[in-house]
């Protein structure tokens, strides 16, 4: 070994205070005269004390100095309490020894000698003086204290003794003639911190050590002194986890979350879900933990600042979920704090230890903004959130740290720096839409990861969260069948009607039936759909309009067999309230329903039920060319009724500019012809195939719809006037 590096080794005492070695960077230099300062009731004796019995466990021998003439069995009474006193080591290991008579009696020069025949009889390796600053009051001058203290500093350093000077010294002036002659102080303290009353323990001076120079919280239990220091014991365990290459992801399980993460959430992350109250953070975390235990298999925590372990298991209880089940395998931990007993160092360091000790690879804080409400400044706030995020990566787990926004402001977070600090921010909003509220989930980071943009519709209910991506997010599923260059004829099940198609509907086709009130558009769907079991195939019939019990009853009135094909699983009908139904949900729901039928044609009656405020929206149209998108690639061949705005024939179709969406148009209008309302029906388009061009009389009856009817077949497409005028036989249309 060379001199250089004998020169750098220096040996050193465990203290056995938790995380003080971690803030002297190693332990306390063997031999250091330090002084250990703060007022009354700092906790500076049962800290010396602690690491008096601690070097006694380690084989030394202690030498316990009192200058304030306590005597030694009321030492020993509040000595008993805590856990690291030792009652068997009293005497051989440690003895108290009172100086307080011979200083007031003899003064400093025999009170010297005194000290020193102890210290010759019994030897210690460790020596408290409590406290040092009655030789203060006792010197008739500064030069005659900083001659005694540095004659005790030798005498003990000839003795190899690490000694410890206690005294009621002010935290804020260090010019004591006799600090010329110490090795390192350190400083206890009171200091009211946002609110709230703390300890503090700094290391002002050590000489042989590089140290921490902050101020650490510390407490004192039944188990005596713990100093929290997560900036030291969080930074020195960051770098174990480096350079371990390309960085696995997580799923979270969560319904169509995923969809939104892209690739998932890499390991080591920290995520905030913020939002206002009411928006779900809770439940979206809880979620995440169940999800993992229960899916996959992965450790969760979840540490509660406001909600009781009990209240938690009732809200997953009442979202169907078995958490309790996953309790008792173990699999989740409850952890709640009191929001009164937050102690922010300390909490985070028991974060950190229950992570590692559970192998936690789901953590949840709900919520981060109550964990730091105290903390008024934001560079604070920035380095406790830092210290959270360390634990996550530290120990490869994925952290969901719920965090309240103030309601009716733009802010994404609390205290407006968290989302600088962590890898992934979801916001989730609570909006007020007419007479109702819908919430939303909008991902605006995840580091490394490619996601989805855009604010995405969510409900809560049983089951937990279900999201419902954006129609531009949402990926098209994959082709069931791929189309014959050739498509086949899919009839309508009405007679006449295929005839005026050439022979009926190309399969995989998308038509648009725009008709006025009580023409017919719904019985056209039946038929549609009974046509498809009559051939043994399934159809879905999605009824935004009429409830089942509703359709059945006109299906019936028709003499259509709704019910028999419902029975025999060949016709489903799907009913999606317009009060219930937000745009934004109907394409999850209506293509999850597709996957689980297979059905070969689709209706969707009506297509305004799911218009905002009575006009065609831009979501409408997003949400029917996505779901046209899907049929088409699915091979499904559907029809969409549309309430028309105009009651008579017009010149004017009405379909408010959803014909690019369709490939076959019909037109279901009334015309007037001596006083009577005429139901026609007009093809107005076909994509692909030709058409008959005229407008045609029909009949609602038993039976349902059928062509013809009254004093003929054709009829004006004016439909204006007393009575009609009849027109050439139209040209057939040519193909396009």
């Amino acid at each position: 070994m060379s001199a250089r590096t004998e020169r750098q080794v220096i040996a050193r005492l465990q203290t056995g205070i938790p995380n003080l070695d971690a803030i002297l960077h190693g332990g306390l230099p063997k031999g250091v005269m330090t002084v250990l300062a703060g007022p009354p009731g700092s906790g500076k004796t049962i800290l010396a004390q602690q690491i008096c019995f601690h070097h006694i466990a380690q084989g030394g021998r202690v030498l316990y100095f009192n200058t304030l003439s306590e005597p030694t069995a009321k030492t020993l009474l509040y000595l008993r309490p805590f856990a690291f006193f030792d009652p068997a080591k009293l005497d051989d290991g440690i003895r108290f020894i009172d100086l307080g008579t011979m200083l007031r009696n003899q003064g400093l020069e025999l009170t010297s000698n005194l000290l020193m025949d102890h210290l010759k009889q019994f030897k210690p390796s460790m020596v408290v003086i409590d406290s040092f600053k009655v030789f203060d009051d006792l010197s008739h001058s500064n030069e005659e204290l900083r001659k005694f203290t540095y004659e005790l500093a030798v005498r003990l350093m000839a003795w190899e003794c690490t000694s410890f000077l206690l005294g009621e010294y002010s935290p804020e002036l260090f010019e004591h003639p006799a600090y010329s002659a110490i090795d390192g102080i350190m400083v206890a303290k009171q200091q009211e911190i946002s609110g709230e009353q703390q300890r503090l323990l700094k290391v002002v001076k050590m000489r042989g050590t590089s140290h921490s120079r902050e101020d650490h919280p510390f407490v004192i239990t039944d188990a005596g002194v713990e100093v929290y220091a997560p900036s030291i014991t969080l930074r020195r365990e960051a770098g174990m986890l480096r350079g371990q290459g390309a960085t696995p992801r997580m799923r979270t399980g969560i319904s169509r979350l995923d969809d939104l993460l892209g690739e998932g959430i890499p390991l080591g992350s920290s995520i905030i879900a913020s939002g206002v109250a009411g928006s779900g953070k809770t439940i979206l975390g809880l979620e995440f933990l169940y999800r993992g235990a229960r899916e996959h298999g992965e450790r969760g925590l979840y540490f509660s600042f406001e909600e009781t372990e009990e209240r938690l298991r009732a809200t997953a209880r009442g979202l169907g979920w078995e958490l309790d089940r996953e309790l008792e395998r173990g699999t989740v931990q409850l952890v709640f704090i009191p929001q009164t007993d937050i102690l922010v160092d300390r909490d985070i360091l028991e974060m950190q230890r229950r992570v590692a000790a559970f192998g936690a690879r789901r953590v949840v804080v709900d919520s981060m903004s109550v964990f730091l409400h105290r903390i008024e400044d934001k560079r604070i706030v920035r380095d406790k959130v830092f210290w959270l995020a360390n634990i996550m990566q530290n120990h490869q787990a994925v952290g969901f740290f719920s965090n309240d926004v103030p309601a009716g402001t733009s802010q994404l977070t609390r205290f407006g720096v968290e989302e600088t600090v962590m890898d992934g921010i979801l916001h989730l909003s609570w909006e007020k839409e007419g007479l109702d509220r819908h919430r939303y989930l909008e991902v605006l980071k995840l580091r490394n990861t490619a996601h989805a943009r855009g604010r995405h519709s969510v409900t809560i209910g049983a089951g937990g969260f279900c999201i419902y991506p954006r129609i531009e997010e949402a990926p098209p599923p994959e082709p069931r069948v791929p189309l014959a260059p050739r498509r086949a004829r899919v009839s309508f099940g009405v007679p006449g009607l295929d005839a005026l198609l050439d022979g009926g509907l190309l399969e995989g086709s998308v038509s648009l039936v725009s008709g006025s009130p009580g023409t017919g558009k719904s019985t056209l769907g039946l038929h549609f759909a009974l046509e498809a079991a009559r051939r043994g195939e399934r159809a879905l019939y999605l009824a935004l309009d009429e409830e089942p019990t509703q359709l059945l009853q006109a299906a019936e009135a028709l003499e259509l067999p709704l019910r028999e094909a419902m029975e025999a699983g060949q016709v489903d009908v799907l009913y999606l309230p317009r009060e219930h139904l937000h745009a934004a949900r109907a394409l999850p729901i209506v293509e999850n329903r597709i996957r689980e039928l297979g059905p070969s044609r689709v209706v969707l009656d009506s297509a305004s039920d799911i218009e905002v405020r009575g006009l065609v929206s831009e979501e409408l149209r997003q949400l029917l060319h996505a779901l046209v998108l899907r049929l088409r690639t699915l091979g499904v061949t559907s029809l969409f009724t549309l309430e028309a705005r105009s009651l008579y024939v017009t010149d004017a179709l009405s379909e408010r500019g959803l014909s690019p969406l369709a490939d076959n148009i019909f037109m279901f209008r009334y015309a007037r012809e001596e006083g009577l309302l005429v139901p026609m029906l007009t093809v107005v388009k076909t994509r692909g195939s030709g058409h008959d061009r005229g407008s045609h009389r029909f009949t609602l009856g038993k039976g349902g719809l059928r062509l013809g009817g009254g004093s003929g077949n054709r009829a004006s497409s004016s439909g204006v006037g007393p009575k009609p005028r009849r027109r050439p036989a139209p040209k057939r249309g040519r193909r396009k």
